[in-house]
C-alpha cells in the first residue's frame, strides 16, 4: 500500500500503525545515537583541553622563565533541543560529518605545544653566542700559532748560540793541541790536558810523558792557525757537537824544518765538562 492510499480494512490500518511505531522507535534510536555521539565528541575535546592545560602547567613550573599564555575559553555546550523524527536523518548526517572532521583534525594541534617552543628556544643558539664562540676559537688558534712560532724562534736562537759556542771551542782546542814550544813543553802539554775530556783526555794522559820528551828532544816549535771550521748541525745538543776543522801549522824542529807549513783536517768532538767546552775526541782526516 502506498503512502497516498487510504486503508480500507482494519488489518491494513493495524499494519500501518505497527509500521509507524517501528519507524518511531527507529527514529528515537537514531536520535539517541546522534546525541550520544555528539556528547562523546564534546567529552573528548574537553579531555584534550584538560591534558593541554596540565602539560602547560607542568612546563611553567619547570621553566625558569615561563611565558604567559592565554588559554582559549571553552564554550559550554548549549542544551540540545528536542528532535523530531523528521529531523533525525538530517541530525545523523550532520553528526557523522562533524565526527569525521573531528577525527581528521584530532592529530593536528592548532596551538603549538609549550615544550616544543622551549626546546626550540634552547636548542637553537643565538647569533651572538655563535659569534662569541667563533671569536674565541680564532683567538685560541692565534695564540697557539704564536706560541708555536715563539718556540720555533727560541729554538733557532738557541741553536745558533750552541753552534757558535762549539765552533769557537773546537777552533781554540785545535790551536792549543798543535801549538807547541819545546822550551815550555810541560806547560803546553798541561794546557792540552786542561782543555780535554773524555776519551781523548784518557788516551793522552797515558802518553803525556813520552809526548813531552819527544817535543823537548826534537826541539819542536809549532804555531797553528785555523783556516776553516764547520759544525755538524745534526750532531748539536746542549752538551756536545761534532766540528770539522781545517788547520795550518808552521813547524820548526831539530831535523831541519824552518817554519815548514803543514795542513791538517780534523774531526773534533766537543763536549761540556763542568760548565766548560773541551775536546773529547780527535780524528785526523787524510
Amino acid at each position: 500500500m502506498s503512502d497516498g492510499e487510504i486503508p480500507a480494512t482494519p488489518a491494513d490500518i493495524r499494519s500501518l500503525a505497527d509500521q509507524a511505531e517501528a519507524e518511531a522507535a527507529e527514529a528515537e534510536a537514531l536520535a539517541a545515537a546522534a546525541r550520544a555521539r555528539a556528547r562523546a565528541i564534546e567529552l573528548r575535546r574537553e579531555a584534550e583541553q584538560a591534558e593541554a592545560r596540565q602539560a602547560e602547567a607542568a612546563v611553567e613550573e619547570a621553566s625558569p622563565e615561563p611565558e604567559p599564555e592565554t588559554e582559549p575559553e571553552t564554550a559550554e555546550p548549549e542544551p540540545a533541543e528536542p528532535e523530531t523524527a523528521a529531523d533525525t536523518v538530517e541530525l545523523v548526517g550532520e553528526s557523522d560529518a562533524e565526527a569525521d572532521a573531528e577525527t581528521a583534525l584530532a592529530p593536528v594541534s592548532a596551538r603549538p605545544r609549550p615544550w616544543d617552543r622551549i626546546a626550540g628556544r634552547r636548542g637553537r643558539p643565538k647569533r651572538s653566542t655563535i659569534a662569541t664562540v667563533l671569536a674565541a676559537l680564532v683567538i685560541l688558534g692565534a695564540l697557539a700559532g704564536s706560541g708555536y712560532m715563539l718556540k720555533e724562534h727560541r729554538d733557532a736562537v738557541r741553536q745558533r748560540q750552541l753552534v757558535a759556542e762549539f765552533n769557537a771551542a773546537a777552533r781554540q782546542g785545535v790551536v792549543t793541541l798543535t801549538s807547541l814550544d819545546f822550551n815550555n813543553a810541560k806547560r803546553d802539554v798541561q794546557r792540552i790536558l786542561d782543555n780535554s775530556t773524555g776519551t781523548f783526555k784518557d788516551d793522552f794522559t797515558k802518553t803525556v810523558d813520552d809526548f813531552t820528551k819527544v817535543v823537548e828532544q826534537s826541539k819542536v816549535i809549532s804555531q797553528a792557525s785555523i783556516a776553516e771550521s764547520a759544525v755538524d748541525r745534526d750532531s748539536v745538543t746542549e752538551n756536545s757537537a761534532v766540528v770539522l776543522v781545517a788547520s795550518t801549522q808552521e813547524v820548526t824542529n831539530a831535523a831541519g824544518a824552518k817554519k815548514d807549513p803543514r795542513t791538517y783536517r780534523l774531526i773534533v768532538t766537543v763536549a761540556r765538562d763542568g760548565g766548560q767546552l773541551k775536546i773529547a775526541k780527535v780524528e785526523f782526516v787524510p
